[in-house]
């Protein structure tokens, strides 16, 4: 209950309170739809321009008619021109000023028609703001956005009728119309509305869940399945590009003794201190998980060996000199190594275990590198 409280407090008139989780979604929903959104554009332009047909037959006055025409055929050019742009947009944020714009000129492009009409019909002008309104929240676009824009295009047509149809409508004739417009402009405003706030839950929980099945749940760093898709994506990277890349492997010494000693929940806290102390030390593009109990990778791209020993060895020196609680001080051993560029992920992960293993053999709270180590067999690793 209190999650759906935080929820609802989060997306208010359709759209996420938080800029930038907003902006997420909105590229999110355009990327993973883009040849859909392509052909609504394509097919309300097409509509727009297919009016032309009702046109021949209504409008007499044959220069007027190929106003109209120009009108609607430059219309619909411009939108398969937007629709073929769009693939090109880096933030797709930023295509709901565009879709905005493009209403805005639909909307101008009918009142200019409406308003050179040689024998306009009221009713018949009065569907077309429908049809537009419609077709104003059927494309992606933000909520607000929508309901300015038929907010606009209704004031703006009321306007124009009281204008070029005087003498010609009566005064219920035209509110019978204003009602109804805005009753349909409010109805699809609190339909678009409630759609918006379910896609943008259902993409929180798509998110949670997928971020649950990711990270580590004591200390939020990422599991080993997601280090292991990660681990294959960055060697497959640095392969191509013939970049370094290093992988440290390192646990705690003696955690299981604390745990025997203090219990599990003592242990569980160092191993989430532990955690804060080494996202502290490294850069936002290393990428840290925990691979079961006291052990942890550390996977640096664009780092050569001796770089990543320098590191381990200040991680080291921060964990050995942070007073815990209860158990006063810890240790941590490391085992680094750099992708050799005939290996794979495997026996790249299988050296970083061999000289955890030599980092332990040494007497622990230590960094072994691969350095004086080179010449030892690596059959195990192939």
């Amino acid at each position: 209950m209190n999650r759906e409280k935080e929820t609802a407090g989060a997306i208010a008139f359709g759209e996420f309170l938080d800029k930038k989780l907003e902006q997420e979604y909105f590229n999110h929903e355009i990327g993973s739809s883009l040849k859909y959104i392509q052909l609504i554009i394509i097919t309300a332009g097409l509509l727009f321009f297919l009016f032309v047909i009702p046109d021949y037959f209504t409008v007499q006055n044959k220069q007027i008619f190929y106003k109209v025409l120009i009108n609607r055929s430059a219309f619909f050019v411009l939108v398969l021109l937007f629709s073929q742009r769009i693939k090109h947009f880096k933030n797709y944020y930023s295509l709901a000023y565009w879709v905005t714009a493009l209403e805005i000129l639909a909307s101008l492009s009918f009142l200019f028609i409406c308003f050179i009409y040689d024998n306009p019909t009221f009713l018949f002008q009065s569907f077309g703001v429908i049809l537009i309104m419609l077709i104003v929240f059927w494309l992606p676009n933000r909520w607000i956005n929508m309901v300015l824009v038929s907010l606009g295009l209704i004031i703006a047509f009321l306007i124009f009728s009281i204008y070029n149809f005087r003498g010609m409508i009566t005064v219920t004739e035209i509110s019978a119309v204003a009602f109804y417009v805005v009753l349909i402009a409010i109805m699809s405003s609190i339909t678009s509305c409630k759609i918006n706030y379910f896609k943008r839950l259902q993409y929180l929980n798509s998110k949670q869940l997928l971020e649950l099945s990711s990270t580590d749940p004591l200390t939020g760093v990422y599991n080993r399945a997601k280090f292991d898709k990660v681990l294959k994506k960055w060697v497959a990277i640095s392969k191509r590009y013939h970049t370094p890349l290093s992988l440290i492997i390192f646990d705690l010494d003696d955690l299981k003794k604390i745990n025997d000693s203090y219990g599990h929940l003592v242990g569980d806290q160092i191993l989430i201190v532990v955690t804060k102390i080494i996202r502290n030390a490294i850069r936002e593009t290393d990428l840290l998980a925990r691979w079961g109990g006291d052990e942890f990778m550390l996977l640096l791209a664009n780092t050569k060996e001796q770089e990543a020993i320098q590191l381990a060895h200040r991680i080291r020196k921060l964990i050995a000199g942070h007073k815990f609680d209860e158990v006063g001080h810890v240790s941590g051993s490391f085992g680094v190594a750099m992708l050799a560029e005939d290996e794979d992920a495997q026996s790249f992960f299988c050296r970083a275990d061999q000289m955890l293993y030599l980092a332990k053999k040494a007497g622990k709270n230590q960094v072994t590198g691969e350095g004086k180590y080179r010449s030892m067999d690596r059959t195990e690793c192939i």
